[in-house]
């Protein structure tokens, strides 16, 4: 097992366009990290340099305690799985994940019991004699990861492995994923622009966009304490509600003023502000839909909004709305505790409230775009 250590890494191709900046992360041993972001946010880029299948025009890589920026691929004690799976189509399930260990020159005896253990790990057994055209594109997977894990590298890397599945059978290889890293603990790098991936999988998550590192943290810390627009608005389902706010200095502190609403901040956004000295100015206010409750009567604080769209999810509703200053808002309101009267009264044109509480919200910069509070 062993760790990645990315120090100032860049690349740059040949017609100068600079696709990863100055990338710096300590990956720990059988820590399972996620590169998350948009796509041609280099995400990929930085993966195939770990994997070394893209040269590195600057800084420094090491696995544990080697550097390998010159090293081959086949020596860096890596297996990567790829989003296109990349198997043999000719030759058998059995004989797609004992391949490289033949290259090794192992007996058939070693590679019998690896190949069996990893297909048991991930259900294959009975695929083991078929070839790849006869198995579903989840089986296909599994079988690209298998190929992987008899290798029993120090570092699995995944690129966007799930993303040619439809949704159920993204949601099942998903689970089977965490499954598998508490029986293979090693170390894992996995890119996906899924941030529902990123969210489920990693221990940590690495947000990037355009070649940077935006924040890095658990996925409660990136989902609770976003240091930016993007990262906020990049992760979450549906995204975050951004509004025009103004955020008031008063003498008992701040207040965040929109529509003629004023809420007090609580007492730790108050002292964070003040340690940093922000005065008054203008904000973009940012509140998730799962954070905003709607209101069927005006009360204190309450924001008035007409809805413009119901979307039936089931379990809850995502109202669309928009607000007096034409700010769109998505509220997720679960149906379970709504009336029959209540149903009813969410109807295209109607009016409705929406309230949210100091501590959800976000305040950020409209000019420099980063969070008042925790960046």
């Amino acid at each position: 097992m062993a760790s990645v250590t990315l120090e100032h890494i860049k690349k740059v191709y040949d017609n100068n366009v600079t696709a990863v900046h100055d990338f710096n992360l300590e990956i720990k041993d059988k820590e399972f990290v996620v590169f998350v972001g948009p796509s041609g946010c280099g995400k990929s880029t930085t993966l195939r340099m770990i994997a070394g299948l893209e040269d590195i025009s600057g800084g420094t890589l090491k696995i544990g305690d080697r550097i390998v920026n010159d090293v081959e691929p086949k020596d860096r004690d890596i297996a990567m799985v790829f989003q296109n799976y990349a198997l043999y189509p000719h030759i058998t399930v059995y004989e797609n994940m004992a391949f490289s260990l033949r290259l090794r020159k192992m007996s058939n005896e070693e590679i019998y019991k690896r190949v069996t253990q990893a297909a048991e790990i991930l259900g294959i057994t009975e695929y083991l004699g078929r070839k790849p055209k006869q198995l579903s594109g989840g089986q296909r997977q599994r079988v690209a990861i298998g190929r992987a894990i008899v290798r029993d590298p120090a570092v699995f890397l995944m690129d966007e492995p799930l993303s040619n599945l439809d949704a159920k059978l993204r949601n099942q290889m998903r689970a089977e994923i965490i499954l598998l890293r508490k029986r293979v603990d090693t170390t894992f790098v996995y890119v996906t622009h899924d941030q529902t991936e990123a969210m489920t999988l990693g221990d940590r998550i690495v947000v990037m966009k355009d070649g940077f590192i935006q924040q890095v943290g658990t996925p409660q810390e990136v989902f609770d304490t976003p240091i930016n627009l993007f990262v906020a608005g990049f992760i979450g389902s549906p995204q975050m509600n951004f509004l025009k706010a103004r955020l008031n200095k008063e003498a008992k502190g701040y207040t965040v003023e929109l529509l003629g609403v004023k809420i007090p901040l609580n007492q730790d956004q108050n002292a964070a502000l003040s340690q940093k000295g922000i005065g008054t100015q203008e904000i973009t206010l940012g509140v998730r839909p799962e954070h905003t409750s709607v209101l069927f009567e005006k009360t204190e604080h309450a924001i008035e909004c007409t809805i413009q769209v119901n979307e039936m999810m089931g379990s809850e509703l995502h109202l669309h709305l928009s607000s007096l200053n034409k700010d769109s808002i998505i509220v997720r309101l679960p149906t379970i505790d709504l009336t029959q009267d209540q149903r009813s009264q969410l109807a295209y044109g109607n009016k409705m409230f929406i309230t949210f509480p100091a501590k959800v919200m976000h305040l950020f910069d409209p000019k420099t775009e980063k969070n008042l509070i925790y960046s």
